[in-house]
């Protein structure tokens, strides 16, 4: 189901404009926090509905033994304007190892703008991203980018045969996929002895897949998907969900997705996040966040 404006669902609890761990907040603003009792940890951990941290189904179940282990995505009051136009606003979010969070809205909440921030294609303006608990900033771009890993609505492949673009990534840290090694990353995501086939002649599907493949041969340990399936059919973009469902459960790896199905966020995600104009409307369980649509 498309992203309706109209079917927003119930939002029992909002948050407050600001409301994030470590973002600052307008006086009376933080006295009226203060006064609930929601303190800025419990809204930035909570599972269930901003503010419902009483709530039985408000927790989302680690595996185990990550009690205590960094989160493997954290934006801490995460903000992005041009001029005078905000695109993203003060985002504070978690997310855990092994973890699938859609991101939804209408169209022109931020949802892209917030995902580019997540492994620096666009530079944040304030706040920062924590990928296992350090700063991104800290890191070189070239090394973000391969442990965040990015998949684009649209495929774009290099001109040239399917091994060479998967085999691009590692080329660029100095390493070398071996041809058995590209042949098993094709098999893994269904196109056995596709090594040699050109580019200009995938299907839609097909592309996507090495898109995906070339993604996943820098072995990130956090996937980023931007509408990976908008342009696919249901048939194909069923079978893209399945395949990254599967490996993300193989490899345990952090996933966030911006999509305008809601019917693919049931699907696939853990947790879902609202936005709307740059700002967190709320953040909670799937199944609860999106129980109307």
């Amino acid at each position: 189901m498309p992203w309706v404006r109209n079917s927003w669902p119930r939002l029992i609890s909002l948050q407050p404009e600001g409301v994030a761990r470590g973002c600052p907040l307008p006086t009376k603003m933080a006295q009226s926090t203060k006064k609930k009792n929601m303190s800025a940890v419990t809204i930035t951990r909570s599972t269930g509905y901003i503010g419902d941290a009483a709530s039985s189904e408000a927790t989302w179940d680690r595996p185990a033994g990550l009690a205590h282990q960094a989160p493997a995505l954290e934006t801490e009051c995460l903000s992005r304007s041009i001029a005078e136009r905000i695109l993203v606003s003060d985002i504070s979010v978690q997310v855990q190892l092994g973890e699938v969070l859609a991101v939804v809205g209408p169209s022109g909440a931020g949802k892209s703008s917030f995902l580019r921030l997540l492994n620096r294609l666009d530079e944040p303006t304030g706040g920062t991203v924590r990928l296992n608990g350090q700063d991104y900033r800290e890191l070189a771009p070239r090394e973000l980018r391969r442990r965040v890993g990015m998949v684009m609505q649209a495929a774009y492949l290099f001109p040239g045969t399917v091994a060479a673009n998967v085999a691009f990534g590692p080329a660029q840290c100095g390493e070398r996929l071996a041809p058995e090694q590209i042949a098993i990353l094709l098999q893994r995501v269904g196109l056995p002895g596709y090594q040699e086939r050109d580019v200009s002649n995938l299907s839609g599907g097909e592309a996507q897949r090495v898109s995906i493949v070339r993604t996943l041969a820098n072995a990130p340990e956090a996937l980023l998907l931007d509408e990976p399936t908008s342009a696919l059919d249901d048939i194909s973009a069923r079978g893209i969900e399945d395949l990254v469902l599967s490996i993300i459960h193989e490899r345990r790896m952090t996933c966030v997705i911006v999509t305008h199905n809601t019917a693919q966020a049931h699907r696939i995600a853990d947790r879902t996040m609202i936005l709307e104009a740059g700002k967190l409307v709320t953040i909670g369980l799937t199944k609860e966040v999106l129980r109307d649509c």
